[in-house]
């Protein structure tokens, strides 16, 4: 074998090819050479954003039944094989990262995402994990069992494994545009492959008034309802209107997805339905009566404006025909109080659009699950693997996807050491 043949590369210095080579160096033999091919300036760009700048590294308490996967069970068996435990316990006895706990949320006690990515670049350095800089690759051939790799400026690299660590289609700029579907494709078929969408992303709507409340962020939540009344999902948190004139906030996108999936399979009538109080209709109700006893002298905004923002009162009457500053809550009937009271807590936002590459934090899509072995290597391709981004698995907010981040890269470095 020449001695220039890599154990492995990974394509990709993204959160999981980072981790994947991190966890290499401590199960291969000493002396087994590492590449890490990034198409990028440096290493961690995309990680460098997450949480804020701040990193939510992993969650206590992830349940698989908050990802959207072609293989639920699979996944279980891959969190339940490498989770939150192992990977606190890496960064924090491995890596050197002091880390925090907010509830259920694990944080680098820095709160910055650059202490992560120092943590592992420092570490691969200093155990002679070589990396490539600006290194685009734009071709991966097998041939008797070795894979060679070209990129863009005409030098290859070989290899016994590689791995693709290239993320979806999210952030472009940091490299993760979407462009392993034709690496991955050459090597595999089609069949195995789920088209990139963006999830986590915020969702847009064309309904008069939407773009007055840009700025504004209330307690509440958020159910995805198809064109047949169908619940698709739901999330509570902070919901924050964007100047796009539509929703965010961290509950919105955990429901995106679905959002997404609806809009591209034809669905013109999805709606958000949206509780704009954090309260329910009954309660909401109950506080409208007693302020219409007390500030009967008061205009409807006025008199509401102790629970409400103007901004909302403005904007839920205004879908009733009513004008908030004109006329005061006496002058509403009971029927006319409970369609307030009901409004304010299942406003019904129609979606007709969602943020795109450059809006979204992950992409769902990809290499599907079920196709990779336990070690995420492809079945019927020895030596490959898929981890991350690039793989069919996506979660919610709060630590969900740099776990699965963690965990695919940590079982395929160990069915890499397993097979040398």
């Amino acid at each position: 074998m020449k001695s220039d043949v890599y154990e492995c590369i990974i394509v990709g210095g993204g959160a999981a090819g980072l981790y994947c080579a991190a966890k290499l160096v401590r199960t291969l033999y000493s002396g087994k050479k590492i590449l890490i091919l990034e198409g990028g300036s440096r290493v961690g760009a995309k990680l460098a954003l997450t949480g804020s700048g701040r990193c939510n590294l992993t969650n206590t308490e992830i349940d698989p039944g908050k990802y959207n996967t072609d293989d639920p069970d699979k996944l279980a068996s891959c969190l339940n094989r490498y989770g939150a435990t192992d990977t606190i316990d890496f960064y924090e006895n491995v890596l050197g990262v002091v880390l925090e706990q907010k509830g259920e949320l694990v944080y680098p006690s820095t709160y910055k995402s650059s202490t992560v990515v120092d943590a592992l670049r420092f570490f691969l350095a200093d155990n002679g994990v070589e990396t490539e800089l600006k290194a685009r690759v734009v071709s991966i051939t097998n041939n008797d069992d070795i894979y060679e790799i070209s990129i863009a400026d005409g030098r290859k690299f070989t290899s016994k494994n590689v791995v693709i660590a290239t993320g979806g289609f999210t952030y472009p700029n940091t490299g993760s545009d979407g462009k392993s579907v034709d690496m991955i494709g050459k090597l595999t078929d089609s069949t195995c492959m789920v088209p990139f969408k963006p999830a986590l992303t915020s969702l847009t709507s064309d309904i008069p008034g939407i773009k007055g409340l840009c700025g504004i962020r209330c307690k509440g939540d958020v159910k995805i309802v198809d064109g047949e009344g169908v619940i698709k999902a739901h999330s509570k948190g902070e919901i924050l209107f964007t100047k796009e004139g539509g929703i965010s906030g961290i509950c919105v996108m955990d429901v995106s997805d679905s959002a997404v999936r609806l809009i591209d399979e034809g669905d013109k009538n999805v709606k958000a339905v949206v509780n704009l109080t954090g309260r329910s209709a009954g309660v909401i109700l109950q506080m409208i009566y007693i302020r219409r006893q007390m500030y009967y002298h008061r205009n409807c905004a006025d008199a509401l404006s102790g629970m409400l923002l103007r901004n909302i009162t403005d904007f839920v009457m205004k879908k009733m025909g009513l004008k908030s500053d004109k006329m005061t809550l006496r002058e509403l009937d009971d029927k006319q109080l409970a369609e307030l009271s009901n409004l304010l807590c299942a406003f019904p936002i129609p979606v007709k659009g969602y943020g795109g590459t450059d809006k979204a934090q992950v992409s769902s899509g990809g290499f599907k699950l079920s196709k990779l072995d336990d070690s995420m290597q492809v079945k019927y391709r020895s030596g490959l693997y898929i981890i991350g981004e690039a793989v069919n698995c996506n979660g919610i907010c709060g630590g969900y996807n740099l776990q699965w981040a963690w965990t695919s890269a940590a079982l395929a470095a160990e069915g890499i050491s397993q097979n040398v």
